[in-house]
């Protein structure tokens, strides 16, 4: 096909609408383990990382190994993604997952025939799961850290609000001052030497 538009007219002239999602199966199979596969085998090498070197990996570190898992998953996908390409570049005949794998095995390859192109795929796939999974960190150190800051900055709040509401109770505690009735009048409390008839209390000023 020239390009997008020409093949786009030719495939529903052929196959109808449904000739465009030629190979919707296969990609979904093959899409699926591959993502679980690239998550898996990081994770692993990572816990194996921390396990020898006793330390979290740096970001050259993730690089290298997103980049792995990256090849790992890839060539484990494979023979679906020769399916699907077969499937997709013959969209206008409308075959189906059995047709396309059965063509492959016609050309007397054997299961061989269902790794072609296994590594350019395991090196494309690696270097786009390597910058992947590097940024994935970035961002996961970066809000790992954001959520410690929000949760010291909530028990600075917290401990400014106490220390404030402690200020408060102590200025209203201070606006009384303490003062005795000496026959019906106020004074300052001691100024009077006798307290027979003295009645001790608050005052506010």
């Amino acid at each position: 096909y020239p390009n997008v538009f020409a093949a786009q007219r030719q495939i529903v002239q052929a196959a109808g609408v449904r000739g465009l999602f030629t190979g919707f199966w296969p990609t979904l199979l093959e899409d699926v383990p591959d993502m679980a596969f690239k998550f898996a085998m990081y994770e692993g090498l990572r816990e194996l990382h921390g396990k020898i070197m006793h330390r979290t990996s740096n970001p050259q570190e993730d690089l290298l190994i997103g980049g792995f898992s990256g090849c790992f998953a890839a060539a484990a996908t494979t023979p679906l993604d020769v399916i699907k390409t077969r499937m997709m570049c013959a969209a206008s005949s409308r075959p189906s997952v059995t047709s396309a794998a059965a063509s492959v095995l016609k050309e007397g390859k054997g299961l061989s025939g269902f790794f072609v192109g296994i590594g350019p795929r395991a090196i494309s796939n690696g270097i786009n799961t390597a910058v992947f999974f590097m940024f994935f960190e970035a961002l996961r150190v970066y809000f790992k850290n954001r959520e410690a800051h929000l949760a010291v900055a909530a028990e600075a709040r917290k401990a400014a609000q106490a220390a404030r509401l402690e200020r408060q109770q102590q200025q209203q505690q201070d606006n009384f001052l303490l003062v005795e009735y000496h026959e019906g009048v106020p004074q300052p409390l001691g100024a009077s030497l006798s307290t027979s008839h003295t009645n001790v209390g608050r005052k506010r000023r």
